[in-house]
């Protein structure tokens, strides 16, 4: 072995220094002598053999690889060495494994001592096991995101993946794990179980084990599946699996009954730690837990969703149904359909007779949309609500099909009776989709229905009233305005708030029209939107960014980085990319020079495909900033995972900077900001005291009233600096 001894009499004096400082810790201390060859252990104290378990003869003149296993995660361990390698301090949490094998979390913390000469003469580490904190860690991540998975409405088979996808990373690498139900009929159904192999789920499923009645505490444990399996009895050599034991823990119900079980697969022949078992006898109760919740939702769900006497969807559950349509962007027709019958059938026969009547009635309705069938729903005692996509030629065909309906007779108190119809329809459209408006004009167009004799089917036309007049005149008159290019742009400043020097604008779109004059941008926009013309608009907007920015460019111009913002449909829109760089073609314009603003809303849409097409942006060189940032709830979490560069302040932040907590949200929208790298922008300053504040919370660029209203391209070149 190898002189462990220094070879001079100060690092001598220093060793024997930390020898005796070391012996006084409950926690483990180690010193190593990274000068000698592998670094080897030069002294450790009692502590970390209890730790361990291993003697302090069997780790001297080791180096601390030997606590390394299977699952320890190597690029980590790498990074810490290259850490020591430049006598950097380290504090790192590592996955080691004891002389017996278990493994255990282990916290370092590790000082590398230097001579005068900055050569390191030792390092010094702290080690304790931290095995039990992880596993708190772990049960608590598991909580948050059982809870935001209730209140995101998530699925409980992806909440219950979502569960089992972190027991999976709590344990050894490769192990997997399931989720079982018990019915009441003592058969069992798969919860979750995605990432275990299909054959060792059945098998399990199969088992004699699975009918056992189990206790709270008991704990399943097979430490060789392979000999355990009857199926495996006679083809051991060739497995039908690689895990080798499992460990299971009874999921029981309120009535101390057991209706689940939570099993992790091991790919080790291995029996669980106490800390391993006591992990999963915690998340027993909390499966339950989950499992009660979406099963008490769905219940109330039915109860406050379902018209009892009828079974048929009741008014709220029809006015989701139209919200749903709304959302998915398509336009669909409301039609309230009512028997012109009901008030004598309910006269002669009852109530119970009129619910039977809508039951029949209901059923024929559903047949007849073109694919998928119509939703209907029991919008009121006396009416149906019926709902679908609108299909080419829509009007003709169910006028048709509501006759067809009515052509044969209902059976009512077990006599076949003819009915009439009378039927309210209203479409939605660009201008258009409100759910409850959409139902209360379909509910005026059938009572002009009922004006009519016998079958008769109604459309809602619009009352001419001054809102309705005024909003129809702005939509008519953007239509004309985006064809004949009358959208212009204005540009705002942004500025470095140490110096008032510019250093970017943000477009603004302005119409004058000649018929209304100005038109506020919150009116028009909004119409844009409403009309499916945002993305004409702001496709407009860019182009007269990019073309003013090439016209600088010819000019010899100081070149500005220009911000635009981009509604989320248009970000989401297919083409979206594809147009951007056709524009940037078009115009011969770096992608540097332009940022888009898009919402923080941006994100709750659809996370994974924002993500995306943000990574596509980056890639192609653009900016991101998000804008009016604060206003939203979901944001944080989503700005570690996407490639943005800035954030803006809202405006309402600023304006009541003087209030403490509104202080308090500024100065940490800022550190965040700066922590993950980002610029900030405060938007809407308008008073020269916010300015300083600003500066002192680290705020370096704004952008508001005080320094620049938004002003015409024309007037540019007469900014400082933009010559």
């Amino acid at each position: 072995m190898e002189n462990l001894q220094p070879d001079n009499e100060e690092k001598a004096t220093l060793l024997d220094w930390l020898r005796r400082f070391g012996s006084r810790f409950q926690t483990g201390f180690i010193v190593t002598d990274p000068s000698l060859k592998d670094n080897p252990v030069v002294f450790v104290n009692e502590a970390f053999t209890v730790i361990t378990g291993y003697t302090y003869e069997e780790v001297h003149g080791q180096n601390l690889r030997f606590l390394q296993g299977e699952d320890t995660d190597m690029d980590f361990i790498k990074e810490i060495d290259q850490k020591l390698e430049n006598a950097l301090p380290v504090n790192a949490e590592v996955l080691n494994y004891k002389k017996n094998g278990t493994p255990f979390w282990n916290e370092l913390v590790i000082q590398p001592l230097v001579d005068g000469k900055g050569e390191v003469l030792f390092n010094a580490s702290f080690s304790l096991d931290v095995t039990n904190r992880k596993k708190d860690e772990f049960l608590l991540k598991i909580q948050e995101k059982i809870f935001t998975g209730m209140n995101e409405k998530k699925q409980l088979s992806d909440l219950l993946q979502d569960i089992c996808h972190f027991v999976e990373s709590f344990y050894p690498t490769g192990s997997v794990c399931s989720i079982l139900f018990k019915e009441k009929d003592d058969s069992w159904y798969i919860g979750a179980a995605d990432t275990v192999p299909d054959r060792l789920l059945g098998e399990i499923m199969a088992s004699p084990k699975m009918g056992n009645n189990y206790k709270a505490d008991d704990v399943i444990v097979l430490e060789n599946i392979q000999e355990d399996s009857e199926q495996n009895k006679d083809s051991a050599a060739n497995p039908i699996h690689n895990f080798q034991s499992n460990w299971s823990v009874p999921i029981m119900n309120d009535k101390e009954a057991m209706n689940g079980l939570l099993t992790v697969f091991m790919k080790k022949k291995e029996a669980p730690t106490q800390t391993q078992l006591q992990f999963m006898k915690s998340l027993a109760p909390l499966i339950q837990m989950t499992r009660m919740h979406y099963t008490q939702q769905a219940e109330y769900r039915r109860l406050a969703f379902t018209n009892p006497e009828t079974g048929l969807p009741n008014r709220h559950a029809s006015l989701d149904q139209l919200k749903q349509n709304s959302q998915k962007g398509y336009n669909y027709f409301v039609a309230v359909v009512e028997p012109g019958e009901y008030s004598k059938i309910v006269d002669l026969y009852g109530r119970g007779a009129a619910d039977e009547l809508f039951i029949q009635l209901g059923k024929r309705i559903e047949k007849i949309g073109k694919g998928k069938p119509d939703f209907v729903g029991r919008f009121s005692s006396g009416a149906l609500m019926v709902t679908n996509k609108i299909k080419p030629d829509a009007e003709k065909y169910y006028i048709l099909k509501i006759k067809e309906i009515v052509s044969n007779p209902f059976i009512i108190a077990g006599e076949e009776m003819f009915i009439t119809l009378k039927v309210g329809i209203s479409l939605s459209n660009q201008n258009e989709k409100n759910e409850e408006e959409l139902l209360r004009r379909a509910d005026i167009a059938a009572s002009e229905a009922k004006k009519k004799p016998g079958t008769a089917t109604a459309f809602y036309e619009d009352l001419q009233n001054e809102i309705i007049s005024k909003e129809m005149t702005i939509f008519n008159e953007l239509s004309k305005a985006l064809t004949a290019n009358e959208i212009d742009i204005h540009l705002q400043p942004k500025v470095n708030l140490k110096d008032g020097s510019i250093i970017g604008f943000e477009a603004l779109a302005r119409w004058n029209s000649p018929v209304l004059g100005q038109v506020p941008p919150s009116l028009f926009i909004l119409a844009a939107e409403n009309m499916g013309k945002i993305i004409e608009l702001e496709i407009g907007v860019l182009s007269k960014v990019m073309e003013w920015q090439k016209k600088r460019e010819e000019m010899g111009k100081k070149q500005v980085k220009v911000a635009v913002n981009i509604s989320v449909l248009h970000f989401f829109d297919t083409s979206f990319i594809g147009m951007l760089k056709k524009l940037l073609c078009k115009y011969s314009i770096q992608s540097n020079c332009i940022v888009l603003e898009m919402t923080e809303s941006i994100g709750l849409v659809d996370f994974a495909r924002a993500k995306l097409i943000f990574e596509q942006l980056t890639a192609e060189g653009f900016e991101i900033s998000v804008d009016d940032f604060g206003i939203g709830f979901s944001s944080l979490s989503y700005l570690t995972q996407l490639p943005v560069s800035e954030l803006k302040i809202d405006r309402s932040f600023i304006q009541a900077l003087d209030e403490p907590a509104t202080h308090a949200v500024v100065r940490t929208i800022i550190q965040l900001a700066e922590n993950l790298n980002l610029s900030t922008v405060a938007e809407g300053i308008e008073e020269e005291r916010h300015i300083e504040v600003l500066r002192l919370l680290g705020c370096k660029i704004g952008q508001g009233f005080y320094y620049y209203k938004p002003m015409p391209l024309t007037e540019i070149d007469q900014l400082p600096g933009m010559e």
